[in-house]
């Protein structure tokens, strides 16, 4: 299985500084076959030095990517586990322990980053969403508003969950959707890797369908967008940057960053 990868990132109309990082991640394992990895940060606005932030994280994941999924990947070949009546499958359990290393980075850079702010007299922090593909198999991760979607020819599908007050309020029943796009409050979350006492990422699981895309977004790409209008761009060579132009001219004036990986 082969990858098609797209990524662009924008400083937008206003701000001094692009807090967003983005990375992908490819490489070939012996009886694995291919494996993908997306990244992306949004170094929060509001907060100083949001960049370092996200670069911090996203160094972070270069790492894990270069030095502990091998690791991982030479240890499961050399022991074979069991699943048990093949009740799970190699992706699958390669998946859960991705899943156990990828929680102790959240808690090991909160915990640096709150420290570094500190030192230094500032608050940092930065949003988190993931995917890990391998073989037929992807999970995703996420801290905060940034986003992941799946989509093939037609359906966008969110496969993230926004950790946000707007979208806590909605599933309350306090405030519509439409209320929550809105809402002065809108960019307050819940969850923020380096500003929050502790966090907990949200993990999704699921099966890779033929022609299926991923797209994972900042707050900045998604908020002035519409679902058709991602399945049928983001695709495209550069739709990264098309649909980067077409929210900066509906107004965005955030930092915009993208990345799509087809399949």
């Amino acid at each position: 299985m082969g990858f098609k990868v797209d990524a662009y990132s924008d400083i937008g109309t206003k701000k001094n500084v692009n807090q967003d990082a983005l990375l992908i991640k490819q490489a070939t394992a012996m009886n694995i076959g291919n494996i993908c990895m997306g990244i992306l940060c949004d170094g929060m606005g509001g907060l100083s030095c949001g960049e370092v932030a996200s670069s911090a994280f996203v160094n972070r994941m270069d790492s894990w990517f270069k030095m502990e999924l091998p690791q991982m990947l030479s240890d499961q070949n050399a022991t074979e586990p069991l699943y048990g009546k093949e009740t799970m499958t190699q992706a699958s359990h390669l998946l859960s322990r991705v899943e156990g290393q990828w929680k102790k980075i959240v808690t090991e850079m909160n915990e640096k980053l709150k420290a570094y702010g500190n030192s230094n007299g500032m608050r940092l922090g930065t949003t988190v969403v993931a995917i890990i593909i391998i073989g037929d198999e992807y999970m995703t991760m996420n801290v905060g508003d940034s986003r992941a979607y799946k989509f093939g020819k037609k359906k966008l599908e969110q496969v993230s969950h926004d950790q946000s007050y707007v979208q806590q309020q909605v599933e309350l029943g306090r405030m519509t959707e439409a209320e929550a796009m809105h809402s002065d409050k809108k960019s307050m979350l819940l969850q923020c890797i380096g500003a929050s006492e502790s966090v907990v990422p949200e993990f999704f699981k699921g099966q890779i369908e033929k022609n299926l895309n991923f797209l994972l977004c900042s707050d900045g790409l998604w908020r002035k967008l519409e679902d058709k209008e991602i399945v049928s761009i983001a695709p495209q060579k550069n739709g990264i940057k098309k649909l980067t132009e077409m929210v900066m001219n509906r107004g965005e004036t955030d930092n915009i960053s993208g990345l799509i990986i087809s399949i």
